[in-house]
């Protein structure tokens, strides 16, 4: 048996910890909460079933690019072009890009930063246009390797041109019915579909389709340049230290594996010897993230520790290697230990 990562922490999202622990006047270390502070958190939340995690993420609760501010775009000169090998390079203003046609899309957005069980993912219903209606329009050369994508603050980040041209990647400006957030990338972002989220550049201005493979600013520093998301999965409740009472209990939590979909997602009781079938529930979309529940028949009591791991739509299990975010994305299994009483 492989070795398996183990989360030894109560699975409520920080935003939401903070959000509470600043209407009772206390404060959270960077690291996690003070030793005063967790013992209030262990005392409301102890045995208690939570799911911190709705179906679509509010923005105001979506997760932020870490070492990027908003730059300072003034509107009466921003445009988004589209260059490079095109035959009809163009430039759209945001009035035009707001009066074209608008198309939808529920995707789940991942940092590659994030750990297991890790609180840097979320969920929303994009809306914009299709980048490759948009390279058709331009006339992009068929000879094309990459698409980069430029920001206002210098970023960039790329694609390649196959991967544009799929149909699912979305230049868009709006988030969850709200215009797009000045946080979250106005006045247009991209939308890269199955992928972390350092290829869905935000503030963009520009598209420029290129004959080379193009490494942007991570992949300078050494990190992936494909960046296709690793399968995950996590347990929301029980939490973590519970003490759980009766016979029967309802575990639940979220699998996610970008565009290819969940299959599965199976329990275990006994470090992974044995596996039992968890209950999806239906998809949000393609490439959204996915909630289970598994009824759980307690058999004697005593502590538990409880496994879980997600099958993609390809069939391929999730990994239990535990390896850190870099240089591809957090690998391992999340695990949460209680004791039945």
């Amino acid at each position: 048996m492989k070795r398996h990562r183990r989360v030894a922490a109560a699975v409520v999202s920080r935003r939401h910890f903070l959000r509470w622990s600043a209407g009772l006047g206390v404060t959270a270390l960077a690291t996690g909460p003070t030793r005063a502070v967790a013992g209030v958190l262990d005392r409301l939340f102890h045995g208690q079933p939570v799911r911190s995690t709705a179906p679509l993420t509010p923005n105001e609760e979506f997760y932020l690019t870490s070492y990027r501010s908003p730059p300072n775009i003034r509107m009466k000169d921003w445009g988004l072009t589209v260059n490079g090998l095109v035959a009809r390079p163009l430039t759209l203003t945001y009035e035009e890009v707001l009066a074209r046609p608008s198309v939808s899309a529920i995707v789940t957005l991942e940092c590659i930063g994030n750990s297991v069980a890790g609180e840097y993912i979320g969920t929303a219903k994009w809306g914009g246009f299709s980048l490759r209606g948009l390279l058709e329009e331009a006339g992009a050369s068929s000879s094309a390797v990459d698409v980069v994508f430029h920001a206002a603050d210098g970023y960039s980040d790329s694609i390649p041109f196959a991967r544009a041209m799929v149909g699912d990647v979305l230049v868009v400006n709006r988030m969850n019915e709200a215009i797009l957030p000045l946080a979250h990338g106005f006045p247009v972002r991209m939308i890269v579909p199955g992928h972390y989220g350092m290829k869905s550049v935000q503030w963009l201005t520009r598209i420029q389709v290129v004959e080379r493979d193009y490494k942007g600013y991570y992949q300078q520093k050494g990190w992936t340049d494909d960046a296709t998301v690793k399968t995950t999965s996590w347990i929301e409740s029980p939490i973590h230290g519970s003490r759980l009472r009766g016979e029967h209990h309802r575990i639940q939590g979220v699998a996610f594996a970008g565009n290819r979909g969940v299959q599965r997602v199976e329990v275990s009781f006994d470090e992974g010897l044995s596996w039992g079938p968890a209950t999806l529930a239906p998809p949000l979309g393609p490439a959204a993230w996915v909630f289970w529940h598994f009824d759980w028949a307690v058999t004697q009591e005593g502590s538990a520790t409880i496994l879980v791991r997600a099958i993609d739509g390809q069939g391929r299990v999730q990994s239990d290697e535990e390896e850190g975010p870099a240089p591809a994305g957090t690998t391992g299994l999340h695990a949460v230990s209680v004791k039945v009483v």
